[in-house]
């Protein structure tokens, strides 16, 4: 069974690396899509941080899809519960974004912005 949680969390880190590399070249993401790599880097540090079994992946992964599919999504729009949320993936997009200049995330951010304008006006 060790095997099995090492497989899993092997998979917990690419996770977290791929959807990190995705806040980094989607400039225009929303804050779930952020939320939902902060929640896979986070977990990829807290479980050997932890000293836990590697197994715990297994519950782990699926519970960051549903997390980010069903969860944060309500999380970031709720206007209270939302602020501890929103501020953790501003700066979670600040430190993966170094090096990107500013102007250049501002104008994704209004391309994003006005192409969700443009589809709710289809809809």
């Amino acid at each position: 069974m060790e095997i099995v949680g090492y497989i899993a969390y092997a998979s917990l880190v690419i996770l977290a690396i791929v959807w990190t590399a995705g806040v980094r070249t989607d400039l225009g993401a929303e804050s779930h899509v952020t939320l939902r790599a902060v929640y896979f880097v986070s977990s990829a540090v807290i479980i050997p941080a932890l000293g836990v079994n590697m197994a715990h992946s297994l519950w782990v992964v699926p519970l960051g899809c549903a997390f980010s599919r069903i969860i944060a999504p309500m999380l970031v729009r709720t206007p209270v519960v939302s602020i501890p949320f929103v501020f953790v993936a501003a700066v979670f997009e600040r430190i993966v974004r170094v090096g990107i200049p500013r102007h250049k995330i501002q104008e994704a951010r209004a391309t994003a912005i006005s192409a969700c304008d443009i589809k709710d006006e289809s809809d």
